[in-house]
């Protein structure tokens, strides 16, 4: 039987490519990073101390004002949103809002704010949440985050730079 001989560059270059094929296999593909999730972890916030503070006369359900003057509000139904300035959101819209039945949270335009009541809010600190009929709503940055139990569709977060929605956190822009 012949034998091949191999010169010592032959036999360098072929150790290197058999080196490359083996990291090549075991290298893990590059992937990009998952963008991260604007919605806060509440579960370490602090709930408020009573509910009955978040009344306002004549009208059912909580209602309360972030630090930044974002009127918000979760109906005796469970259903939230925001009254007011949206930051990213299309011009002339004005309230966001998770109604229940639905399977993502609205927004839109309305002349009669379902979410601002005419009466004084009490404000909703930092890191503080209020929990209603089913839904939590909690400030963190001066933003409010809203969800109805567990269901992340139901989601939504005003911040001082954009309106976010859904499970995916879609800009509303």
């Amino acid at each position: 039987m012949r034998r091949l001989t191999q010169t010592p560059l032959a036999r360098r270059l072929g150790g290197i490519a058999a080196t490359l094929t083996a990291v090549t296999a075991f290298a893990s593909p590059a992937h990009a990073s998952p963008a991260q999730s604007p919605y806060p972890d509440t579960s370490q916030y602090r709930p408020v101390s009573s509910n009955w503070i978040y009344r306002v006369v004549d009208e059912d359900g909580v209602w309360f004002t972030s630090p930044v003057g974002l009127h918000c509000g979760i109906g005796d139904d469970g259903s939230y949103g925001c009254s007011g300035n949206l930051p990213g959101a299309p011009s002339g819209d004005n309230e966001v809002a998770w109604l229940l039945g639905d399977p993502f949270p609205r927004l839109y335009h309305t002349e009669k704010p379902r979410f601002a009541s005419p009466a004084a809010q009490t404000i909703l600190l930092e890191r503080t949440y209020i929990q209603y009929r089913g839904s939590r709503c909690a400030v963190r940055d001066s933003g409010v985050y809203c969800i109805h139990g567990t269901d992340p569709d139901s989601q939504l977060m005003v911040t001082t730079s954009m309106t976010w929605r859904g499970a995916a956190a879609l800009a509303s822009s």
